[in-house]
């Protein structure tokens, strides 16, 4: 009976687990269906591109009331909502890149893998549109090397020509595309215009996008000048997935700007551990309006890229030191100075007659050493009486 429980138990749990894949698959497939829904939707972009315009233009007359002697809060609103505003355009530009994509892989499925920029995307892909030989289209403004592999992999694509109603959905989220971009570029505009109130050095340094960034993530200027210099705004940290280990210089929002881009990956560490610094340092000046122009930002900007060319130069060869030229003129030494005190360091450090004596040896007679029978040091002459240092002479030529 036993048996027979657990094996009913079983039965319910697995009756329990099918209900739940099945509520989870139609969860999913509602999702997935709503997706679809709004991106097939053509009137939900147009009037989101209705709001984004209106709330350009709103933007505009905010940004026009906006001077060097405005108080804090409404310098700080206008960045807030510049910043919302970009986030926004973004976010709509790649719902808008995904139906475009979605719709022409159908045609050109390889045009993903060669533009990856939704913008170039979006206007190559109005360019084209059904046509198939590259060659005859006229303005597609790509890089050589870009557009031939473009021709080649549309002239032995795999796709199909889009329907009248699908190309022109598709030609109408390009046009969509493209003017977001274009209310995109004139926020920015704005906004690198009105920054130089805000946060003149900061913007010098950062750039006008990541300054704003930078601003709203603290809730203002003030607020970022008190931070901590080695704070890394907006960092995400790495998820190490098994065994891999790797080591990566975070900075957050201050990897998107120029000089961490431009500069190779041996030396972005280096960066991460100036950039921050120089960046609440910016911060300071431009609250306690120190430099108004923005020149220390750009002094500091250039200060930074002179120290990255500095470390990319090669190390200097080394060269062979020759030796010093020996002094051959023993006329120019300098002489030791005379008088009784040399007189009597001469007499002090002199040889003595006792090893002057030690020193030499009678010819024929053999010298008495300190160990005996010839080993050891010689005594020379030394107490050997009545013995005279017998001179060699020269030798006579005998004549018979």
């Amino acid at each position: 009976m036993a048996i027979l429980e657990d094996y009913d138990a079983y039965l319910e749990d697995l009756n329990e687990l099918d209900d739940d894949e099945q509520q989870q698959q139609n969860s999913n497939n509602n999702c997935l269906y709503i997706v679809d829904e709004s991106l097939t939707l053509s009137n939900f972009h147009v009037k989101k591109l209705k709001d984004i315009t209106s709330k350009v233009e709103n933007l505009f007359s905010l940004g026009l009331e906006l001077t060097v002697d405005n108080d804090p809060d409404a310098q700080y609103r206008f960045t807030v909502a510049t910043n919302n505003l970009l986030l926004e355009i973004d976010s709509q530009i790649f719902n808008l890149y995904n139906l475009i994509r979605d719709k022409y892989c159908k045609k050109f499925p390889e045009l993903e893998s060669v533009i990856q920029d939704p913008i170039e995307y979006a206007r190559v892909v109005k360019k084209i549109g059904n046509e198939t030989d590259i060659s005859v289209i006229d303005g597609l403004n790509l890089a050589p090397a870009i557009l031939m592999v473009v021709s080649i992999t549309a002239s032995t694509t795999s796709g199909k020509p889009l329907s009248e109603q699908d190309l022109a959905d598709t030609i109408h989220a390009c046009d969509y595309v493209l003017a977001l971009d274009s209310s995109k570029k004139r926020v920015l505009d704005l906004l690198e215009a009105r920054m130089g109130y805000i946060a003149p050095n900061l913007s010098a340094i950062v750039g006008v996008t990541v300054a704003a960034k930078l601003i709203v993530a603290v809730g203002g200027l003030s607020s970022l000048a008190y931070t901590p210099c080695n704070v890394k705004l907006g960092a995400v940290k790495n998820a190490n997935i098994g065994f891999s280990n790797v080591k990566t210089c975070l900075l957050g929002y201050l990897e998107e700007t120029d000089i961490y881009r431009s500069t190779r990956p041996s030396l972005k560490r280096c960066i991460g551990g100036v950039l921050p610094n120089k960046a609440v340092l910016a911060a300071r000046m431009d609250l306690t309006k120190g430099d108004p122009t923005g020149k220390w930002g750009r002094d500091t900007l250039d200060t930074i890229r002179e120290t990255i060319e500095k470390l990319q130069e090669p190390p200097p060869a080394r060269l062979a030191k020759p030796l010093p030229a020996p002094v051959l003129d023993y006329s120019s030494k300098k002489k030791k100075r005379g008088g009784q005190r040399q007189r009597n360091s001469k007499k002090r450090y002199g040889i003595t007659e006792t090893r002057k004596l030690a020193n030499r040896v009678q010819f024929g007679v053999p010298e008495e050493s300190y160990l005996g029978a010839g080993y050891g040091r010689g005594y020379g002459i030394l107490g050997q009486a009545g013995l005279k240092v017998q001179r060699k002479l020269p030798a006579k030529n005998w004549v018979c």
